[in-house]
């Protein structure tokens, strides 16, 4: 968990990219990453903490493993899962008055699970853990166009994100609506702006046709973090998946983005050990080691 500073001048960015141990999905393909990051955000004066619990890069992980990804026979040393999940949030949920889960795309692919329900799966749990938001990655892609419109965009109950993504006829026209630039969310009594994106390179990683440009990510989220600021929403997060170097260039160069929540790399950045800093605000928490596999680690730049 982190806590760090907002304000309508000089804000702090804090930075979080979550990864498997040992840097990939294949290595350690049955566990869940779930970070807490605890934010606060104010207009002048403290007033106002928001947690945003964030996942990524699941591809349909939904069964419990052991810690190496074998077969788990014994309760106690399965990790991941569904379930855990689930236990997790409902609990931090519970305890937390202002709560965000996120989750930084590439929820495809990746076990018989995808295979047989082709992003069904993925409507039906994330529906059911009630994600406030998802950013496309680009594993969505992977079964074309339709194999995402229909088990996924047009199933899920939350928003779907990607602000470099644009559709050109004659897809613009029927998948309008299906998947937003941003989403303005209220968080208790304030407003929170997300605003998604997704690797330019998508075109060649996975198959999303001819019809949808991939345009850089940076100039089209600051176009839509201009836009949010314009409307009175001075809390605002990215929430992508490019992966962790563009997510640092994002921290950096788009003026007012807030947090950065990102994937696509599977960079392992957890050491184990906490974060400290000379700022009397900012508080770094373990991940929870019983629900989920230690995956994730939070940068600031400052």
């Amino acid at each position: 968990m982190c806590r760090v500073p907002g304000s309508p001048r000089g804000r702090e960015r804090a930075v979080s990219s979550c990864g498997l141990a040992r840097g990939s999905w294949s290595m350690l393909p049955g566990l869940l990453p779930l970070l807490f990051l605890h934010a606060l955000l104010w207009s002048g004066v403290i007033s106002w903490k928001l947690t945003i619990l964030h996942t990524n890069d699941l591809h349909s992980r939904l069964e419990q493993t052991s810690e190496d990804s074998g077969k788990c026979f014994v309760v106690e040393k399965c990790v991941g899962g569904v379930a855990r999940l689930h236990t997790k949030i409902r609990e931090i949920r519970g305890a937390e008055s202002n709560v965000l889960l996120l989750d930084a795309g590439d929820q495809y692919q990746g076990t018989v699970w995808f295979t047989v329900y082709k992003g069904a799966e993925v409507a039906h749990f994330m529906n059911a853990l009630g994600y406030d938001a998802m950013a496309l990655g680009n594993h969505e892609f992977d079964n074309g166009v339709e194999g995402l419109l229909g088990p996924l965009l047009k199933k899920v109950k939350f928003p779907v994100l990607s602000a470099n993504i644009k559709a050109i006829e004659p897809l613009a026209s029927q998948i309008s609506g299906y998947y937003h630039p941003y989403k303005i969310l209220t968080v208790g009594e304030e407003k929170v702006g997300i605003i998604g994106y997704t690797s330019k390179e998508t075109p060649v990683l996975s198959k999303p046709g001819k019809y949808l440009k991939f345009e850089d990510e940076i100039p089209s989220l600051q176009t839509q973090v201009d836009k949010l600021r314009t409307l009175g929403v001075n809390k605002i997060i990215a929430l992508g998946h490019s992966g962790f170097e563009m997510d640092k260039l994002i921290a950096q160069k788009v003026k007012g983005v807030d947090v950065v929540v990102g994937g696509h790399t599977n960079t392992f950045l957890y050491t184990g050990t906490i974060l400290t800093f000379s700022l009397e605000y900012l508080e770094v928490i373990d991940p929870v080691k019983k629900y989920t596999f230690p995956s994730c680690r939070l940068f600031l730049t400052l």
